[in-house]
C-alpha cells in the first residue's frame, strides 16, 4: 500500500512538473529569438559621457555647434567652484576660457568676473551656469545675444539657506568658423587634447568682445 502511494504521488509531481515546464514555455519561447534593446540616457554630446558614437559637426550643423560652443564659454565665464586650484587653473593662460577669448577679453574676466569667482572659492560657495533661450543675431547687428541663469549656493552645507537665482543678458562679438584651429599644427593638437586638454578650445571660436546687458 505504501509502495502504491509513493507510486501514485511521484505521477502527480510529475505531471505538476510538466505543467510547470508547459506554461513557463509559454512565457518564454526561446525559439523566438527575442532580443532586448536597451535605452540609456543621453546626458551630453561629450564622447565621454555618451555610450554611442559622438556627433560630428557635420551631422549637428553650423548654428547648432556653435550654440553648444556659447554654452560651454558661458559655463566656464561664470560657474564657480568651492576649490582654490579650480579658479587657478582657469584664470591661466591655456585654459579653456582664455583659449576661447580675445586677450583684452580674457584680461577683463580676469579683473573682474575671475575675482568674483575666487572669492565665491574662498567662501566655498557654488555657483552654476546656464544659457536660457536660444542664442540670436539681431538683424544687422554684429552681437549675438545671449540670455543666461545663475544659480549660486553661497552658504555651504546648509540646506536651509535657499540658492540666489540671478540673470542677465551678454551681447558677444564672436568669430566661428566650422572646424579645428588652422593657426596650430594637428599635433599640436592632438597633443594638448592627450594632456587633458579642453576639447572645446580646439576649435575656431573666439569671443572678440562682451558687452553686458
Amino acid at each position: 500500500m505504501k509502495k502504491l502511494i509513493m507510486f501514485l504521488a511521484g505521477l502527480i509531481l510529475l505531471g505538476l512538473t510538466g505543467v510547470a515546464l508547459y506554461i513557463t514555455g509559454g512565457v518564454f519561447d526561446a525559439g523566438m529569438s527575442q532580443r532586448i534593446f536597451p535605452y540609456f540616457f543621453q546626458p551630453n554630446n561629450l564622447s565621454d559621457r555618451r555610450p554611442g558614437v559622438p556627433q560630428t559637426p557635420e551631422y549637428m550643423g553650423d548654428a547648432e555647434f556653435m550654440d553648444l560652443l556659447v554654452r560651454k564659454y558661458i559655463n566656464e565665464y561664470f560657474y564657480a567652484a568651492p576649490d582654490q586650484e579650480n579658479i587657478a587653473r582657469r584664470t591661466g593662460a591655456n585654459s579653456a576660457l582664455a583659449r576661447m577669448s580675445a586677450p583684452a577679453v580674457f584680461d577683463e574676466w580676469n579683473a573682474n568676473e575671475g575675482a568674483k569667482i575666487q572669492e565665491l572659492a574662498k567662501q566655498k560657495s557654488m555657483r552654476i551656469a546656464r544659457v536660457i533661450d536660444k542664442i540670436f543675431q539681431p538683424s544687422g547687428s554684429q552681437y549675438w545675444t545671449v540670455n543666461y541663469e545663475l544659480i549660486t549656493w553661497e552658504k555651504p552645507n546648509d540646506f536651509s539657506v535657499p540658492p540666489v537665482v540671478t540673470r542677465g543678458t551678454m551681447h558677444m562679438d564672436i568669430t566661428f568658423q566650422m572646424g579645428m584651429r588652422s593657426t596650430v599644427s594637428l599635433d599640436v593638437l592632438h597633443q594638448y587634447l592627450e594632456n587633458g586638454g579642453d576639447p572645446a578650445a580646439v576649435f575656431q571660436f573666439q569671443v572678440n568682445q562682451i558687452i553686458q546687458g
